[in-house]
């Protein structure tokens, strides 16, 4: 066979693969059983087992004599958004599979009802609030009993246990109309919402603030109010032993004040750590640092900030001191500043707060201030009420580092936020975005116990795009017989095992009181 021929055969044969699957492929619309975003049932049933539904259910209960009950559209309009709705009318996605959902609200119903909340003001608030953190308290129970315990804090290759740890940040949202209270702000023009997360269960929403686009961002009246419904959403066992962490923006002196005041309750351990500010009083301490004094810094895996030197030699596990370049230290500037040649300059700040600064060398791009263009070395400060006694690895310069560094996990919960209804606000009315943005905080936060309770392996720690892939947007055949419904998920789904264990779990559930 010539070189020709064999080459149009190959070539023909490629083709065939590429364009071959619709050959003989027809559509139709008569199809039956079949149901959409079958997964959202795990979701739906969740919302159901932990009194959550209920709860809002009270909280939203009324006079008149409504067709749809409003927590029912509450928890189901949650569910949406955790499937990736963007706006209210994507509500739809439920409504579209009465098949299995049955009777769901429509999308004006869902409006009125977000609206109905907006009227109701901080009374209303507090009572859905109230709602979310009696449902909180039974799956954190559940969580245990599944578990064994709630999940550590993870610090480096360390996991600090039997510690709750609450992340506060603020974050700025787009608005591309004139929505009530968008103003312009330092990256734009939008809203400034302020958050708490919970690290423990994967960065579960714990209290959150729609404010204003010109709100500060070390706003301390909003930090303190934040922090102390934060706490307050704990269930009252995992309260007595905190950690809360803040980053430089959010530092002010009335919030670490604040924070110390929290951490002198007898029976009770609050450590802070907050994002403090380069001044001239640091820079002067920095420059009196012995070279000696700089530990090195460690990464996420525990191992030492460092990297190979451009004339190393050709072993790439060697200890050879010049063949690698330390890319990060530590130092305690404490001492420096509370009793150095300018005397305490910490004396208006509480007693226990311990200064630390970072030292990293810069990445390109990295925009540096003169002092760290002189100086080579691009610097962090932050403080920390955390005891000179500690023992152990969690009072070593390099961990206490470390735990502050962490915080910047949640960014990860901001990210996936905005792609779970955060700062995507359906109205031009500062109410009803304040309701919108509850709504999508309790979508984040059922994420968070569905992984917590449901799921196993890489799910668990799945983000909420990779959970409506494998798990919530999952078609199924709904199968009707001896007076029961059956969902089956394709067998030659990846995930079918999963979601069918999910849901053995789910059902499984005690039924919240």
């Amino acid at each position: 066979m010539s070189d020709v021929r064999i080459a149009t055969k190959v070539r023909s044969t490629f083709e065939v693969q590429a364009t071959g699957w619709s050959r003989g492929l027809e559509v139709t619309a008569d199809g039956e059983g079949i149901v959409s975003h079958a997964g959202l049932a795990l979701l739906r049933g969740l919302t159901d087992k932990t009194g959550l539904t209920a709860g809002l259910s009270k909280a939203l209960a009324g006079t008149r004599l409504l067709v749809h009950n409003r927590g029912r559209v509450v928890a189901d309009v949650a569910c949406a958004i955790a499937d990736g709705a963007r706006a209210i009318s994507d509500f739809r996605v439920m409504g579209d599979q009465r098949e299995l959902f049955g009777p769901v609200a429509s999308v004006p119903t869902a409006w009125r009802t977000l609206e109905e909340i907006a009227d109701g003001g901080t009374h209303t608030a507090k009572k859905i609030t109230a709602a979310v953190n009696t449902a909180r308290r039974y799956a954190w129970d559940q969580i245990v009993t599944r578990h064994g315990t709630l999940p550590g804090v993870r610090i480096a290759d360390k996991t600090l246990e039997g510690v709750t740890c609450v992340r506060i940040d603020a974050t700025v949202t787009d608005a591309h109309s004139d929505k009530e209270w968008a103003e312009a702000n330092f990256k734009g023009f939008g809203h400034h919402p302020l958050q708490a997360y919970c690290d423990n269960t994967g960065g579960e929403p714990l209290a959150w603030m729609l404010r204003r686009g010109s709100a500060g961002s070390n706003t301390a009246e909003d930090h303190i109010a934040i922090t102390d419904s934060a706490i307050a959403a704990l269930p009252q066992q995992f309260r007595r032993r905190l950690m809360v962490t803040v980053d430089g923006a959010g530092a002010s002196h009335e919030l670490i004040a604040h924070l110390d005041k929290l951490a002198s309750r007898r029976g009770y351990q609050l450590i802070y750590s907050v994002g403090w500010a380069l001044t001239e009083r640091e820079k002067t301490a920095i420059r009196l640092v012995p070279e000696r004094a700089w530990v090195q810094a460690i990464g996420p895996r525990g191992q030492l900030r460092e990297r190979r030197a451009e004339d190393a030699c050709d072993n790439p596990r060697c200890t050879h001191a010049r063949c690698w370049v330390e890319q990060a230290h530590v130092a305690e500037l404490t001492g420096l500043l509370r009793q150095g040649p300018g005397g305490d300059q910490l004396s208006a700040w509480p007693e226990k707060m311990r200064v630390f600064a970072r030292r990293e060398r810069p990445h390109p791009g990295a925009q540096l201030t003169l002092f760290e263009t002189q100086d080579g070395w691009r610097y962090t400060l932050w403080v920390t009420n955390r005891p000179e006694t500690t023992k152990g690895w969690l009072g070593q310069s390099q961990y206490i580092d470390a735990a502050h560094r962490v915080h910047a996990r949640v960014e990860d919960c901001i990210r996936t936020g905005k792609d779970t209804g955060l700062g995507r606000f359906p109205s031009r009315d500062f109410a009803i975005n304040t309701a919108w943005l509850t709504t999508s905080m309790t979508a984040a936060i059922l994420l968070s116990w569905l992984k917590l309770l449901a799921l196993d392996g890489a799910l668990a720690k799945a983000e909420p795009k990779t959970l409506r892939y494998r798990i919530l947007h999952t078609a199924a055949r709904l199968v009707r017989g001896g007076r029961r419904r059956r969902l089956k998920i394709p067998r030659t789904w990846p995930w079918a095992t999963q979601i069918e264990s999910a849901w053995q779990r789910i059902t499984a559930l005690p039924q919240a009181p």
